[in-house]
Parts: C-alpha cells; structure tokens; sequence
C-alpha cells in the first residue's frame, strides 16, 4: 500500500510560508525577523553568525497615502517598495515587513 504524502508536504510548505511572510509584499514577517535576529544556537544573533544586514524602515505619513488615495494605492506603493528595496541588498540580507495588515 502506498500513500502519496506529496500534497500534504506542500500544504505544511504553503502554511509555513504564510506564517512566515506578509501576504501583501510577501516579504519576512515580524516573526521570521524576530527568528533571523534573536540568538540561536550558538547565542548570537542569525543575522550575525550569517553575515547578513537588517533593515527597519518606516514610511512616514503612509496613512495619509491611504486615506488620499485608497488602499489599492497604498498597497501598489508597499509591493513597489518592498520589490525595490528587495532588489537593492543581498540574498543574505533580510528586508521585512512589521506592518499590522
């Protein structure tokens, strides 16, 4: 008897993922960025003991943006800068988003 496990091994992915990323900008989430930057095993931080940077960024006046020109714009505007901000450091690097959506 043989049991395919291969959907219930992308579902545990998927479910992963969506815990792990911000489903706008799929960026890192405050809970993988907590995990890349709270000590591991060797009780230094992951972003330490790989190299990698850590970028917080705010946009200043973003409800404004919302409330002016909705939230289809305001969202356009946090994927395009995610995308850009993505583009501009490292793999190793992490860019996240701490939103509340």
């Amino acid at each position: 008897m043989f049991h395919d496990v291969r959907m219930a091994q992308a579902t545990v992915f998927e479910m992963t993922h969506l815990a792990q990323h911000d489903v706008l900008t799929d960026l890192p989430n405050r809970m993988m960025l907590n995990d890349r930057i709270t000590p591991g095993d060797f009780r230094l931080p992951v972003a330490i003991i790989t190299n990698s940077r850590v970028l917080f960024l705010d946009l200043d006046n973003f409800k404004h943006i919302n409330d002016s020109f909705g939230h289809s714009v305001g969202d356009k505007l946090l994927q395009s800068v995610a995308d850009r901000l993505s583009a501009c450091v490292r793999e190793s690097d992490t860019v996240s988003r701490q939103g509340w959506r």
